[in-house]
């Protein structure tokens, strides 16, 4: 018996249990692969009546910033991916993202947080 689970209204089974590859039936095609690339493949076409092969979804990379700038101000991370933008410096404070100038973000720390020093 085939292992089968249900995907957005479609029936997706295990295929091949050695290479973990699954298949479904989208858009009148057979596809095949990992069963995280079934689902995006399931997905993409329910959002956007498009197949897009389970393959094409493995092939994502993304590169980290090259020259990553971490600067800690009482106790917090200050950070910048983008090197040639002095306004792209962000830090994360209880949850919420503020962007903005290194000098800018060290001001907001120092009238608005409470550090440990």
């Amino acid at each position: 018996m085939k292992k089968r689970l249900y995907h957005r209204g479609y029936n997706v089974e295990l295929n091949d249990e050695n290479k973990e590859e699954y298949s479904a039936r989208v858009g009148g095609k057979r596809i095949l692969g990992s069963l995280l690339g079934v689902k995006q493949s399931i997905d993409w076409w329910s959002d956007t009546n498009i197949l897009r092969l389970p393959e094409e979804f493995d092939k994502q990379d993304f590169v980290d910033a090259k020259e990553k700038k971490i600067e800690e101000y009482k106790g917090i991370q200050i950070m910048n991916d983008s090197e040639d933008d002095d306004k792209a410096w962000y830090m994360i404070i209880k949850g919420n993202l503020l962007k903005g100038s290194l000098p800018a973000l060290k001001q907001f720390v120092d009238k608005k947080v409470v550090t440990k020093t």
